[in-house]
């Protein structure tokens, strides 16, 4: 069958992608606190027309403002006007730029291949992907920086980029430094285009240093923009930020850091979480670590100079990994288009009748292995447990609740939990919080009374819960009427490990009188 010239096989791969995406894009994965922490400050800024606001869930909880993220949140608030203030608004975005993520990655999969027959298969896989499905779906900023790293390296490969004209290194130090409007992750694939630039330098010589000076020169300016626009938000915008990044485990020795490479990707391929979904990648993994050793050891016996551009952005990506010290899990994506692309290259070396079978065989495997996924771990009752509360608590209500409850309510009127492990160094105590932010309604889960009897170990959820819990039960019992409780298998707890493993009770009380 021969497509119409203006409708490829790759836009019918994209077209089937997308609309499928769209009848499950809410129930996989389970909606994290994260993309309502996200897309929260989004309103914010809205409500308050100043980019310099934080998260109004957040009192006692320490926030400072700064400008790294700022074009997110602007293109976050884009869409609240165009389709309200959903989670169905803010996935969408990330399955829109997950969708033109497909076709960069089909353009980029025909230019190291050279065949349209294997960059149209090379689409399905990412498309069947489900660690690419998860990222497509997901309401944080990494598949648009994905997005943004696969636009980088088609422009680096076109036939422009060896001209040796500032116009294109200017473009792609602009290209990259939008990154840091959206995420601090961009870092991860700055560093990648960073090393790539100086092996075009210091060994193959295509790129003059006027190149590399113009392209480092843009990068460094989008930067120190961003830098002097978060100074104008916050003073002490260095120091808080440090203050931060300390917390996570960003200035651990290089050492340590370095040893945690191995437990991240270990935590990865036996999805070992606290509370992010991680897909079942350990066939994708399975794949990549032999196509990698493989790659290294055809570049050092100099049997191969096609794959070192995509070589040396993976090892960029994992050297950002190690400086950067966080290894955030939703972060893996950036190196599955660049494994896949590699091992893509190594199937169009052998015959046509072996690349249909292996092709065949692995659009099989990862095709059932993501059926099974959504099958076992998609959640529609997020719907349901709004409907919950919206049964007896009003929008514009002021409650105290998990963040994961925002989308039903009104700005400003929901306060995290994440706040109460600060009462001691405000001097209050949990009635007197109560009491100042005029909360009317608890909505309380099981889940804090789960982490309370199992402490210390789930302390990194909301911090030490232990120094209030008992005035907190005590406020529940004698100043409070429970008004509706009900179970949730999803929402009823943040663990992953716990998540749909049994009927998690979440009370709501009214709070009957201030103390």
């Amino acid at each position: 069958m021969k497509f119409p010239e203006k409708l490829k096989a790759v836009h019918i791969i994209m077209i089937i992608f997308f609309v499928t995406n769209l009848f499950f894009l809410t129930n996989f994965p389970f909606v994290h606190s994260d993309e309502a922490w996200l897309s929260g400050l989004s309103r914010n800024i809205l409500a308050e027309k100043d980019l310099s606001v934080t998260e109004p869930f957040f009192d006692l909880y320490p926030r400072h403002p700064h400008a790294v993220k700022s074009l997110f949140h602007l293109i976050q608030i884009i869409f609240i006007k165009l389709m309200g203030y959903s989670i169905f608004t803010f996935r969408f975005i990330s399955l829109l730029a997950g969708t033109a993520a497909l076709y960069l990655f089909y353009k980029l999969a025909k230019h190291f291949t050279r065949s349209d027959i294997l960059a149209n298969t090379a689409a399905v896989i990412m498309s069947l992907d489900i660690q690419f499905i998860y990222a497509a779906h997901f309401a944080r900023q990494e598949i648009i920086l994905l997005l943004i790293l696969l636009i980088a390296l088609t422009y680096f490969l076109s036939k422009y980029r060896y001209q040796n004209t500032t116009r294109q290194d200017i473009v792609m130090g602009l290209m990259l430094g939008t990154g840091i409007g959206i995420h601090p992750n961009s870092f991860i694939i700055a560093l990648a285009f960073i090393v790539l630039y100086t092996y075009n330098l210091l060994i193959t010589k295509k790129i003059k240093l006027h190149n590399y000076l113009a392209f480092w020169g843009t990068l460094a300016g989008i930067a120190l923009f961003f830098v002097t626009l978060s100074f104008h938000f916050d003073a002490n915008f260095i120091q808080n930020y440090s203050s931060y990044g300390q917390k996570l485990g960003v200035f651990s020795s290089f050492l340590t850091r370095f040893d945690r490479l191995d437990y991240f990707y270990q935590k990865l391929f036996y999805r070992v979480s606290g509370t992010y979904y991680i897909p079942p990648v350990k066939f994708q993994f399975a794949l990549f670590a032999p196509t990698i050793v493989f790659i290294i050891l055809q570049v050092l016996l100099k049997k191969d100079k096609k794959n070192i551009p995509l070589l040396l952005i993976f090892l960029g990506i994992n050297t950002a990994y190690v400086l950067i010290g966080r290894y955030n899990q939703t972060s893996i994506i950036f190196i599955f288009p660049v494994c896949y692309l590699m091992l893509l290259n190594i199937i169009s070396i052998v015959r046509k009748k072996y690349m249909y079978i292996i092709t065949t065989i692995l659009i099989i495997v990862l095709a059932l292995n993501t059926t099974a996924t959504l099958t076992t771990d998609s959640h529609d009752n997020y719907d349901n447990y709004l409907r919950e509360i919206s049964s007896v608590v009003g929008k514009n209500k002021r409650v105290l609740a998990n963040l994961n409850a925002d989308y039903y309510f009104n700005n400003g009127r929901l306060f995290d939990y994440r706040n109460l492990a600060f009462l001691k160094e405000n001097n209050l105590e949990f009635k007197d919080y109560i009491n100042t932010n005029k909360i009317e309604y608890i909505i309380y889960p099981e889940e804090m009374d789960f982490i309370y009897n199992n402490r210390p170990v789930w302390n990194i959820l909301y911090g030490n819960i232990y120094p209030y819990y008992q005035d907190m039960k005590e406020f529940l019992d004698n100043n409070c009427q429970l008004v509706h409780e009900f179970t949730n298998k999803t929402y009823g707890i943040r663990i992953t490990r716990y998540i749909g493993k049994q009927e998690w009770k979440i009370k709501i009380y009214q709070v009957k009188q201030q103390q």
